[in-house]
């Protein structure tokens, strides 16, 4: 009688995520009217499986951060392949057709597309949106920094742009995109015209609405716990000498500039950005409630 195997049988998960299925949600408050090449997006996406896109499997990859050479071995798994296809859908929902940009975080990517999670202890994680992003990166699709700001030492997110190849992973084209932009300066140009001012460029309309996210994204501190670091480290900065404290914000807008964040700006605007700062700073220091700084 052979003997009976009593080891115990190992545990395999077949689901290792809490939302196995994310998918986009529009938020509830927007109303606004999508662009038509923005609803164009979405429709083919939804329609479509982005994550088999012929161009994962012959063009080159490189590590986001290593810079060295991915060897592609396989498909990906199907949380991965999920979580790419939600996190994409929510890029086309929020594409800023003139800018080529995505005004919007990582973290608000993540909650609209249903992949970030909450933990018991109540933190808030995004993995799965950033290991998707980290992938849409990796092959050039997408392109996007994290700016350290040497005021309140910390990192946040000032942009995510999309490349010409990302239009051919939607399945449109980059001509399609061209034509978008197109359509969309036109527009913006009537606006500026009918309220008196000078047409602008392709380029001019990008720093433009580079420099918009970035001071929007500058005053963004929801986070309770996130708000009172920040407050404390202006209240810290606002402390010093003026000149000292003007000095520290002229080397973060240095620094900012040398990563391509003010294209084009000039002396004026500089002075201008410098001075919207130092008074952010001010203001955050004497808040009693910081949220609303």
């Amino acid at each position: 009688m052979s003997e009976q195997n009593t080891s115990p049988t190992p545990l395999v998960r077949d689901c290792y995520v809490l939302n196995a299925n994310p998918a986009f949600q529009i938020p509830a408050h927007h109303k606004h009217e999508l662009p038509a090449f923005n609803k164009r997006l979405i429709n083919v996406v939804s329609k479509r499986d982005v994550s088999r896109w012929e161009g994962f499997y012959f063009l080159p990859a490189y590590h986001h951060k290593t810079h060295q050479r991915i060897e592609r071995q396989r498909h990906f798994n199907k949380h991965r392949a999920r979580a790419i296809c939600a996190l994409t859908h929510a890029m086309c929902y929020h594409l800023h057709i003139a800018s080529g940009t995505i005004p919007a975080c990582f973290t608000t990517l993540a909650n609209e597309a249903g992949l970030a999670t909450v933990s018991k202890a109540g933190n808030l994680s995004i993995t799965r949106a950033t290991r998707a992003a980290h992938t849409l990166a990796a092959w050039g699709l997408i392109q996007y920094k994290l700016i350290w700001d040497k005021v309140t030492k910390q990192y946040f997110p000032a942009e995510i742009e999309v490349t010409e190849l990302f239009f051919d992973f939607i399945g449109v084209g980059a001509d399609a995109f061209k034509r978008a932009q197109n359509q969309q300066l036109a527009w913006i140009n009537s606006g500026l015209l009918k309220k008196g001012e000078v047409a602008i460029s392709l380029t001019e309309a990008r720093r433009r609405q580079k420099q918009q996210y970035l001071e929007t994204t500058w005053k963004r501190r929801k986070a309770s716990q996130e708000m009172k670091k920040i407050q404390k480290a202006a209240k810290v900065a606002v402390a010093k000498k003026d000149e000292e404290l003007r000095h520290m914000v002229a080397k973060q807008i240095q620094s900012e500039i040398r990563q391509g964040l003010h294209e084009g700006i000039d002396l004026a605007s500089v002075k201008h950005l410098l001075n919207k700062r130092i008074m952010y700073y001010r203001t955050v220091a004497s808040s009693d409630d910081p949220n609303t700084a």
